[in-house]
């Protein structure tokens, strides 16, 4: 299925969950998501887990959080 990262188009296998297309897309990201220095949010703006599932056609966004 093809879906985007940071609107970056990426294919990944059917089945696959959001840590796998951030490891295809960019290892960084997959780090600063599992050291919770960024988040992920689907097209719609809402935050998804990293262990959720993948939509064919979504795009998705990692956004860095504010360390304050």
């Amino acid at each position: 299925m093809r879906i985007k990262v940071n609107d970056v188009p990426i294919e990944i296998f059917y089945g696959a969950k959001l840590k796998h297309a951030l490891l295809k897309a960019d290892e960084a990201l997959y780090k600063k998501v599992k050291l919770g220095k960024a988040v992920i949010k689907d097209q719609e703006g809402n935050v998804t887990e990293i262990n959720g599932a993948v939509g064919d056609g979504f795009s998705y966004y990692v956004k860095e959080v504010d360390s304050r």
